[in-house]
């Protein structure tokens, strides 16, 4: 329910922009794949998040994306698959720098040495609040690699996480 209130939300936003924006819509949207790569001594973690995003003014963005991780265990050989959505705000400090945040709903199931003995996997739902600073370089006049060090606001170390720790770098291709 709350994936559908943040959609239409940013829906009418875009329609907004479109009705009374002095651009065409097709100049400020964007695509955004960004990808994560993380893990410890017990697991490495592979990530996707494909964004769309819009330019509400020359310095502030926001959008909603998807997120999906590849979990594999290190000792016994477990595999999990996570996913979620998100929502992200972007504003520009510079031509290059950005500060960025973003709530994250996450969809993720425990290590089944974690589940008990019922052998039923148990998915639980995370949420995240990732704030820290972005450096952009372009690459064309339409596109730019994105690098971010994010900080995991609501972190809290244990089993009921799938993050190792509490900060996360993203690496990202916008179009």
């Amino acid at each position: 329910m709350t994936f559908l209130r943040v959609f239409f939300g940013f829906f009418f936003l875009v329609l907004e922009l479109f009705l009374h924006g002095q651009n065409r819509l097709s100049d400020r949207l964007f695509g955004t794949l960004y990808v994560g790569l993380g893990g410890g001594n017990e697991m490495i973690l592979l990530s996707g998040v494909p964004q769309i995003g819009c330019d509400v003014t020359d310095r502030y963005s926001a959008g909603v994306g998807m997120i999906y991780q590849y979990v594999r265990s290190i000792g016994p050989r477990e595999t999990i698959h996570n996913y979620g959505w998100s929502v992200f705000n972007r504003y520009k400090i510079t031509k290059r720098f950005f500060g960025y945040g973003e709530f994250e709903r996450l969809s993720f199931q425990r290590p089944p040495r974690f589940q008990g003995r019922s052998g039923v996997p148990d998915r639980r739902e995370l949420y995240s609040v990732f704030l820290g600073p972005g450096f952009a370089n372009p690459l064309s006049r339409n596109s730019s690699l994105k690098i971010m060090v994010l900080y995991n606001l609501l972190y809290v170390k244990g089993e009921t996480s799938p993050y190792s720790n509490s900060w996360l770098l993203r690496v990202g291709l916008e179009i």
